[in-house]
């Protein structure tokens, strides 16, 4: 535990992101790992930065002190690790300040692509005309474009290997014919290397199933929904990526869509084998209670190798932020899930995209309510809902991508080839390139002919923009910008 003494100086904490207000708490995020405290003139944050230690973050606030601990390592005799965290001062009492340095620490400054957006292969989308495929595709502006499974069998979706056992028809058929309707577009097919429904499962897959501490098996819902925990050493981790080669060879797909690639549901197994630095550890006594593994530590080498294989042929995206430096150093797109807006902050210190809102989102007007929504997170937008979101005319995302992030703030991101803002303000790059600003009005809809005036002071360019609530607006750098 490393602790921080602020008494009665300390005016706000943040732990995980959120801002606790009433200076008290604890979070247990490794998506965002991060304490960061403020007096009312300066801030002071921690973070860690080795596997280990963010896998097994607490982050923690109380009565004036703030800390960074792991209460879960355990070391083998004669074993050595080496701790690593980083103390980032603010000379501003700023959370956004601290994570902004955070993020250069981190290197999480890289360029994202395009939109993304799901759209089902299946019997609901093949009678949709040609003009509706492409108008949902075109309004959306998609890059990428991810169909998810469909069922195996008593109603199950067809997760895990029996994904081998379901046809594959409709993906290769919906991917040529949207292909040929909007050209440029990468289809994506939809990939969880955790759970299996197969009744066979638990005994094909004995060694790597996801055991609790009661030893039974980890399931995600419904009974046949079993979790398993692939390694490169363990039946389940050969079979399963199986499944990467169908949709990139078989089906076709341009890329693959990974869901849920840290974890899922269950952050911890008890079962073999034992990753080496984790267990249960009696508060009082410091005595080991039982000795456990994380699931992000023990499939980690057998992820990255698959990631790896998916990169080489195409685009790889991912729900949820990596947890360790070697994931995060392949620098493919991850976005999080907004059922709740706050979850944005699990973005901050990777891809700060947000996914729309399924919960509430059923119309366009909502999603681009999701969409300024994000905005105060400092996050950009991917679509989510197909049949219930189809939009009648493009939207703010039309002009969000491509953007390397730069900085993060309340209400807008400053990206190297634009901004994507809801607030008004001076913007620009500080430097004499040209900008183009696209204004959005509280219903969504580009306004034609809005005058956002730029000023030229001392060889550079800042554009005055002064827009309503619920408004947004993306201005864009002509200079260098990339077209396609």
């Amino acid at each position: 535990r490393n602790e921080i003494t602020l008494g009665e100086r300390m005016e706000h904490l943040w732990l995980g992101g959120l801002e606790r207000v009433d200076k008290v708490g604890h979070s247990t995020s490794p998506a965002n790992p991060t304490t960061f405290a403020a007096t009312d003139t300066a801030g002071i944050g921690m973070l860690p930065l080795d596997a280990i230690a963010r896998v097994h973050v607490v982050n923690q606030g109380d009565a004036g002190v703030v800390s960074l601990a792991d209460n879960s390592l355990v070391v083998r005799p004669g074993a050595a690790y080496t701790a690593e965290w980083a103390i980032l001062p603010t000379g501003r009492p700023d959370y956004w300040t601290f994570i902004n340095a955070a993020r250069r620490l981190y290197d999480a400054n890289f360029t994202l692509d395009g939109a993304f957006v799901f759209l089902r292969a299946d019997h609901l989308t093949d009678v949709w005309t040609d003009a509706e495929i492409a108008d949902f595709l075109r309004f959306k502006s998609a890059y990428y474009v991810c169909s998810s499974i469909g069922y195996y069998k008593d109603g199950r979706y067809a997760h895990g290997t029996s994904f081998q056992e379901v046809a594959h028809d409709n993906y290769i058929n919906a991917f040529a014919r949207w292909k040929g309707l909007v050209p440029g577009i990468k289809p994506l097919v939809y990939f969880h290397c955790f759970i299996d429904v197969t009744d066979e499962g638990p005994e094909r897959y004995a060694d790597a199933r996801l055991l609790q501490y009661d030893g039974t098996q980890a399931c995600y819902g419904e009974p046949y929904d079993r979790i398993y925990v692939p390694t490169a050493e363990n039946s389940y981790g050969p079979q399963i990526a199986k499944n990467v080669d169908l949709i990139l060879d078989k089906i076709g797909a341009d890329g693959v869509y990974w869901d849920e690639h840290e974890y899922s549901r269950f952050t911890y197994t008890y079962n073999e084998p034992w990753d080496g630095y984790t267990g249960d550890i009696d508060p009082k006594s410091m005595a080991v209670s039982r000795l456990k593994s994380s699931v992000t530590l023990v499939s980690e080498p057998w992820r990255l190798e698959l990631a790896r294989k998916i990169m080489a042929r195409g685009p790889l995206i991912g729900n949820g932020p990596p947890f360790t430096r070697a994931m995060a150093a392949l620098k493919f797109p991850c976005f999080v899930e907004t059922g709740s807006i706050t979850h944005c902050v699990q973005a901050h210190l990777h891809s700060p995209i947000a996914l729309g809102d399924h919960l509430t989102e059923r119309s366009e007007t909502d999603a681009y309510r999701v969409m300024l929504a994000a905005l105060d997170f400092g996050c950009v937008y991917h679509w989510y809902n197909d049949l219930t979101v189809r939009p009648t005319h493009p939207h703010l995302v039309h002009y969000m991508y491509p953007i390397t992030p730069v900085e993060l703030h309340a209400g807008y991101i400053l990206g190297k080839e634009r901004i994507i803002t809801k607030v008004s303000g001076l913007f620009g790059w500080n430097d004499a390139s040209e900008h183009e600003v696209h204004v959005f009005d509280d219903t969504g809809r580009e306004v034609e002919g809005f005058h956002a005036p730029q000023h030229q002071e001392g060889g550079k360019t800042w554009t005055e923009l002064r827009i309503a609530e619920d408004w947004s607006a993306a201005i864009v750098k002509k200079q260098g910008l990339r077209t396609g």
